[in-house]
This record gives structure tokens, sequence and C-alpha cells, in this order.
């Protein structure tokens, strides 16, 4: 893959993720796999990837999550 700015190579890596809903909610999400440029360092994710960070999020935030990490990898 080439990144869309500098069209340098990507490798897979990965990232953290914050969502800050309103001042006083935020959520982040740590170990995201993501395509990161060699080059520039853009990140970008696969949006099978985006659809479980949003579905991570919107849990945390239903379950009434004010402040708080998520680990990609070991949320529910």
């Amino acid at each position: 893959m080439k990144c869309t700015y500098c069209k340098s190579d990507l490798k897979k890596g990965s990232t953290t993720l914050t969502f800050q809903m309103d001042p006083n909610q935020i959520v982040v999400v740590r170990d995201v796999p993501a395509w990161i440029c060699e080059q520039c360092g853009e990140e970008s994710v696969d949006m099978s990837v985006s659809k479980k960070v949003e579905k991570q999020v919107e849990k945390a935030l239903s379950d009434g999550i004010r402040m708080g990490f998520i680990d990609f990898n070991h949320a529910a």
C-alpha cells in the first residue's frame, strides 16, 4: 500500500485513537491496528477496524464511562 499524501510505502503498526464526545467525556482506544507511512508518519485504519473501534467506544459510553482507556485487542 502507498500513502495517500506522499506516496511512500505503508507498514503495519498500531496507533492510539482519542474520542472526545464532549468536554467531560473522553475515551482512548490503544493498540489499534493501523497502516503507518514510513516517510511522513501518516496513519490510516482499515474500515473493518474502524467499525470495531466505533462499537467499542459506543459500548463504553453506554456503560456510563466518562473517561477511560480501551485496549483494542482486549475489549469485549
